[in-house]
């Protein structure tokens, strides 16, 4: 199923250096689980999106009070980019409108964390 109601993360990363070996390493320094409506993204979004140059994916439903300015979403074993936020139908809710990224060091982290 491509669209409908999904558990999302919705993460911040911060880059940390590891004490073993030195090297610095990508860390989730605050995330959280939601359920939330996954949708595709609206052609006239999409096409705003294009002319600013972002290739948007999907929009996601979430509760206003829930986001925290937070700018990686995962779902669906893939890590997305917040790239724009619009309204929703109701007032409590708002759209963040994700493009897919291909980081392996964020998309670690944020399975590390869940996994913890």
């Amino acid at each position: 199923m491509i669209t409908g109601k999904k558990m999302v993360v919705l993460a911040d990363i911060k880059s940390v250096l590891d004490p073993e070996t030195g090297d610095r390493v990508k860390e989730v320094e605050h995330a959280k689980k939601l359920v939330s409506t996954v949708e595709l993204v609206g052609v006239q979004t999409a096409q705003l999106g294009q002319s600013q140059g972002f290739n948007l994916a999907y929009s996601v439903i979430v509760n206003r009070v829930h986001y925290s300015n937070e700018k990686y979403l995962y779902f669906d074993n893939t890590l997305y980019e917040i790239k724009s936020i619009s309204k929703a139908k109701s007032p409590t809710e708002m759209l963040l409108n994700v493009q897919r990224i291909t980081d392996g060091e964020i998309k670690s982290a944020i399975e590390r964390w869940l996994n913890e």
